[in-house]
């Protein structure tokens, strides 16, 4: 497995000009695939409220779908909480399928390994990617797992991009809370993101909200969204 992370780099800035944040992980798991030619590989949103993993998307065989049916509590998913924890990519196959892949992976096809690739916005994990391996496994080194860490620290970057387009009526420091609140983050969770105190960033809300005629927290991101597109 070859992976260079200047080429990566350049390769994901191609994605700052998409406009969901839909389009930028469907975008992530397409140069994921380039790199390492898993089968199957899936986008999960991660909070640590509850440990929660929420689906997004999956690209198995050239084709996306839908998997925000999936709903897990990451605290029964050791597998996964040991990368989120740890904040570093773990490979697990062989002995590792059997003795510490839960059911929850259990499929109609053999799993022979599994990737899982913590995505970090400073030193934040808000995402995790999973890459299964249904017909060989894959050789990856220590070092081939450090690349990937940077992997997903670059895709971190562009999935907390601002956006390109300011919206007119907000600042720049407004839009990056109205994205952050468009990701899901709660206002703890900003204030680790964005170097802000609980108390500012309640005040930039109530701000925005005013300034967007909002009734609450959903109502702004719902009139952002629209406005901004």
């Amino acid at each position: 497995m070859q992976i260079n992370l200047w080429t990566i780099r350049e390769t994901l800035k191609n994605g700052i000009n998409l406009q969901s944040q839909e389009e930028k992980i469907c975008f992530i798991l397409h140069t994921l695939e380039q790199i390492i030619k898993g089968e199957r590989l899936s986008f999960y949103r991660f909070s640590p409220v509850g440990y929660v993993g929420e689906g997004i998307a999956m690209l198995e065989n050239g084709r996306y779908q839908s998997i925000n049916y999936i709903r897990d509590d990451i605290r029964v998913l050791p597998v996964i909480r040991q990368a989120i924890d740890k904040q570093r990519p773990f490979y697990y196959a062989g002995q590792d399928i059997i003795t510490q892949i839960t059911s929850r992976y259990t499929r109609n096809d053999p799993l022979y390994a599994l990737l899982v690739i913590p995505v970090i916005m400073n030193q934040i994990t808000i995402s995790y990617m999973l890459c299964e391996f249904v017909k060989q496994d894959l050789q990856i080194e220590m070092g081939e797992l450090e690349e990937l860490l940077e992997f997903g620290k670059i895709a971190g970057e562009l999935l907390i991009q601002p956006q390109i387009h300011s919206h007119p009526k907000l600042s720049p420091r407004e839009c990056e809370i109205m994205k952050a609140l468009a990701n899901g983050l709660s206002t703890k969770e900003m204030t680790d993101l964005l170097h802000l105190s609980e108390a500012t960033i309640k005040q930039y809300i109530k701000s925005i909200m005013g300034k967007l005629d909002a009734k609450n927290r959903a109502h702004a991101v719902s009139i952002y969204m629209a406005q901004n597109l």
